[in-house]
C-alpha cells in the first residue's frame, strides 16, 4: 500500500474514533445524566419533544451521584440534530450545603447573621472575560432510586435563537463532563425540538 494511503487510512481511523459516544451500556460513576424540561413545566414530555412556537427555553438539569466538595466544574455539550457541537455551557459549582443550612468552611464569610449560607463567590474560569456565578449542588430524589443525587441547573434559550431562526429542528442531546476531562461523566439525554 502506497505511504500517502496509509496517511489517509490512518487519519479516517482516528478521527471516526476522537469524539466517539461510549456505548450505552457505559456506566458512569459521577453523573447519572441530564434531565431537559420546557422552563414551564415541572416535568419533562413523555416523548421528550418540545415545541419551538411554545418553548421559550429548555432547562438543562445535570445530575451527580455524590455531593463533591471543593470547586468544580460541569460543562454541558449540547450536540444539534445533525451532531455539531452548537454550545457549550460551563457550570462551575461548589458541595451541596450542609443539612443544618449554615456555611461549609470554604464559603464562610464574618456576616453578622450566622447561620446562613452566603452563595458562592463568583469564580474567574479561563476563556470567560468576567467570572462565572457559582452554583451549590442542590439535593434532589433520584428517579428510580431512593438514593439522593444532586443537581445543577443551565438555560438552553429556543425562541428567537438560530435554532427557530435556521429551522435546526429534529433530534438534539446534551452530554455532561466534569473537571475538564476528555471522556463524558454521563449518558448522553436526547431531545427533540419540533416546528
Amino acid at each position: 500500500m502506497p505511504p500517502l494511503a496509509l496517511l489517509v487510512l490512518a487519519a479516517q481511523v482516528g478521527g471516526a474514533t476522537s469524539g466517539a459516544v461510549p456505548s450505552p451500556g457505559h456506566s458512569y460513576p459521577q453523573c447519572t445524566g441530564v434531565r431537559v424540561t420546557a422552563s414551564d413545566r415541572a416535568v419533562p414530555p413523555r416523548n421528550m419533544t418540545f415545541s419551538s412556537r411554545e418553548t421559550l427555553d429548555l432547562q438543562l438539569r445535570p445530575r451527580l451521584r455524590l455531593d463533591l466538595q471543593g470547586d468544580h466544574l460541569m460543562q454541558l455539550k449540547v450536540f444539534t440534530p445533525g451532531g455539531f457541537l452548537y454550545q457549550v455551557i460551563t457550570l462551575p459549582f461548589v458541595g451541596a450545603a450542609r443539612p443544618d443550612g449554615r456555611e461549609r468552611p470554604e464559603w464562610t464569610t464574618n456576616r453578622a447573621a450566622a447561620g446562613t449560607a452566603d452563595p458562592p463567590p463568583p469564580r474567574v474560569v479561563p476563556g470567560f472575560p468576567r467570572p462565572l456565578e457559582v452554583q451549590r449542588l442542590v439535593p434532589v430524589t433520584g428517579g428510580s432510586t431512593t438514593r439522593a443525587e444532586y443537581e445543577l441547573s443551565a438555560r438552553l434559550p429556543v425562541a428567537g435563537t438560530s435554532i427557530t431562526l435556521s429551522s435546526l429542528y429534529g433530534t438534539w442531546s446534551v452530554q455532561p463532563y466534569l473537571d475538564g476531562r476528555p471522556e463524558p461523566c454521563g449518558p448522553a439525554t436526547r431531545f427533540t425540538i419540533r416546528d
